[in-house]
């Protein structure tokens, strides 16, 4: 880390002096927010940035400034096609997972501002470097507020904490207006959802099953995106006990709760067959009632990570209720 960091220096300082005969974007001068405990400042907005996650991706195309993203990492087939249509042409350089690209293969796209809505980004260990190494470099950095450091993992999730995080992103790229309208829309379709839901949504119990077959399902818990989507319906989630955003269980669990309910994560390629088939080839989950009626809503994984997807989820879990499902 130590010579990659170092080379990255005079990489950073040869940008430097780089053409710069396009203005930037026009935005408030000073634009600066304090997030997770660091003050992040631009004196002018940032032009090339660096989104360390499909979400941040997203959100960056949300607010109008993909022309500024000079590499990402990310999976496009797991992006919604609208997103995927705009990511398409930028530079993916590495697909994500379990990993990140490494910190040479980032600095080499010569970011002075580098976006991630996982912690995981800025580790020691396996990560781009830590965000004190990276501003001693001069680049810039945000972690999405709602996974800071400090933050209590048994603290539940809200809406606002996303919205506070686009807002503090849009500030400073110079997209405040843009950010603006986006909550106003969203907040717009969670109300609308709302209004249509029975009263008696409020009896539902909900098992939300993220991923693991045989040796256990891992439940949407109490805190994390999956707990806030089951809140903002007005539904019970029946895993609400088990701590942080996502937990293992076992199926003599779920059997024993008995959801009307199932929410289940797809995560592509053949896992949300996988899953059925699971089911189906057990005798005593095939006939949990939720599965026997078949009372299973599907949703791409995208949707249920943190971020501006789960309002998509709301409204697909709420057409599912308000069409008299779980019933």
């Amino acid at each position: 880390m130590p010579a990659v960091l170092s080379a990255a220096v005079l990489l950073l300082s040869g940008c430097a002096s780089a053409d710069s005969s396009d203005p930037p974007p026009a935005a408030a001068d000073g634009a600066g927010v304090d997030n997770c405990g660091m003050e992040v400042t631009f004196e002018s907005p940032p032009e090339r940035i660096f989104a360390m996650n499909p979400s941040a991706i997203e959100n960056l195309i949300a607010l109008g400034v993909q022309d500024r993203i000079v590499g990402a990492v990310g999976d496009l087939e797991r992006m919604p096609e609208d997103v995927r249509q705009e990511a398409e042409g930028l530079d993916i350089v590495h697909p994500g997972g379990e990993d990140y690209p490494s910190s040479e293969t980032i600095l080499q796209t010569e970011p002075d501002f580098i976006y991630s809505v996982y912690p995981s980004a800025f580790r020691q260990d396996g990560g781009v470097a830590t965000r004190g190494e990276l501003q001693d470099l001069g680049v810039q950095s945000y972690l999405a507020p709602d996974r800071c450091p400090d933050r209590d993992d048994e603290q539940p999730l809200e809406f606002d904490e996303i919205w506070t995080g686009l807002r503090e992103v849009a500030a400073l790229v110079g997209a405040g207006e843009r950010a603006e309208e986006i909550v106003a829309e969203q907040q717009e379709t969670l109300d609308s959802v709302r209004a249509d839901l029975p009263e008696e949504v409020g009896d539902l119990d909900v098992f939300w099953w993220d991923m693991g077959t045989g040796d256990g399902p891992a439940a949407g818990a109490c805190c994390g995106g999956p707990g806030m989507i089951l809140r903002e319906l007005g539904v019970n989630n029946a895993f609400e006990d088990l701590p942080g955003h996502w937990s293992s269980t076992s199926w003599e669990q779920v059997v024993e709760r008995d959801p009307d309910l199932v929410v289940v994560a797809d995560f592509g390629g053949e896992d949300i067959d996988d899953k059925l088939s699971f089911i189906e080839g057990d005798a005593t989950l095939r006939e949990l009632r939720a599965f026997r009626e078949d009372a299973v809503v599907e949703l791409p994984f995208s949707q249920t990570t943190p971020g501006l997807q789960n309002v998509t989820a709301i409204e697909t879990i709420g057409a599912y209720l308000s069409d008299g499902g779980a019933r």
